[in-house]
């Protein structure tokens, strides 16, 4: 019996294709903690424009083999599939990294179930159309998150020059395949209609404030009895500790506001080196009434990139009215980035409030 290592590689990939996809979705996720603990690192930006080369080579190699009638190679369409699993679910980590699910769930339900779906639609892996609109989805969505980096600013019309670049770089793919097959001419109204329809699709996204505002990450935010700035450029809060059980929040859910006593909102929002740009801090109440949030204040703030631990700013607001309130963190076009939700209890004594610097 002869051994052929190609051969049984093939068959292989062919039995365990599912279990490989959904094993390096995982593995990807675990990687992507470690490469992308910040958005603007090198490596990690590397990896994720590596796997966009690798993804474009593997379909200009599906066009050709089209274009001569052969058998496509399984083991193309999984390394096509492959890459585009990675690229996806680096970009679920990224963007959920970057806003809230409260903010962008829609978005994130969306490239979500591209990543869980992309294991189950491989019958669609030789079509031009569907590989051509997936490829140009994934690069729109990186060239929206790392312009902003490379600009150093954020805003509308930052957006629409990477909406802009999405369609030149796309522009230059299409014309790369036409030259190698001129057959995928004959599906030209296809792509470009599906083209179209996922620019359009994203940019209604982006100014509903869906998309969560990548490059921009929150580090933390809570509710504090005071907040100072020091001579050593730290801030010394005072706050009341969170319950043992509270795991995901800095501050207690509970204000206890004493008469006349100022509320203040602190936050730490990550944004990559040389990006400024302003957010907000926006604070509403909950009108049991109305059964809705009203905007009691948007305070405004310049934040600027670069520090590990976040850029901090802080609002105050003074004697709150007893009831549910919340201090959302949001962008200046009005993207969530992240946000607190608690309770104001008059009290006449407060007692183990704890000191912190920051």
């Amino acid at each position: 019996m002869i051994y052929n290592p190609t051969l049984i590689f093939k068959k292989y990939i062919i039995k365990y294709e599912r279990y490989i996809g959904i094993t390096s979705i995982l593995l990807g996720f675990i990687w992507d903690s470690i490469t992308f603990a910040h958005p603007d690192q090198l490596f990690g930006n590397l990896v994720l424009i590596l796997y966009l080369i690798l993804s474009a080579f593997g379909i200009l190699l599906l066009s050709l083999y089209k274009k001569k009638g052969e058998v496509i190679p399984v083991v193309l369409l999984a390394i096509i599939q492959f890459a585009f699993g990675n690229i996806a679910g680096s970009f679920l980590f990224l963007y959920g990294k970057s806003g809230t699910f409260e903010g962008s769930s829609l978005f994130l339900l969306i490239l979500g179930a591209f990543v869980v779906g992309n294991e189950f639609i491989r019958e669609h892996y030789t079509r031009i159309t569907f590989h051509v609109s997936v490829w140009y989805f994934l690069s729109l969505l990186y060239l929206t998150f790392v312009i902003p980096m490379i600009l150093g600013e954020m805003g509308n019309y930052v957006f629409a020059v990477s909406g802009i670049a999405s369609l030149v770089l796309i522009g230059v793919f299409l014309g790369i395949i036409f030259l190698t097959n001129k057959e995928v001419i004959s599906k030209i109204k296809k792509i470009f209609f599906s083209i179209l329809t996922i620019f359009v699709l994203f940019n209604a996204l982006y100014f509903l404030n869906i998309i969560p505002p990548v490059p921009l990450s929150l580090q933390e935010i809570g509710i504090y009895h005071l907040v100072e700035k020091t001579n050593k450029g730290s801030y010394r809060v005072l706050y009341e500790e969170p319950r043992w059980f509270d795991f995901f929040n800095d501050t207690s859910k509970v204000f206890n506001k004493q008469l006349n006593e100022s509320t203040y909102c602190f936050s730490s929002v990550f944004a990559p080196v040389k990006l400024s740009t302003n957010i907000n801090h926006k604070w509403e109440y909950y009108d049991n009434v109305e059964s809705k949030w009203q905007i009691s204040s948007i305070i405004s703030f310049p934040i600027e990139g670069g520090r590990e631990g976040g850029y901090r700013g802080y609002s105050k607001k003074l004697n709150l009215r007893p009831g549910l309130w919340r201090c959302s963190t949001e962008t200046a076009s009005g993207a969530l980035i992240g946000r607190t939700t608690f309770t104001v209890v008059d009290s006449n004594k407060i007692s183990n409030l704890k000191e912190e610097e920051k």
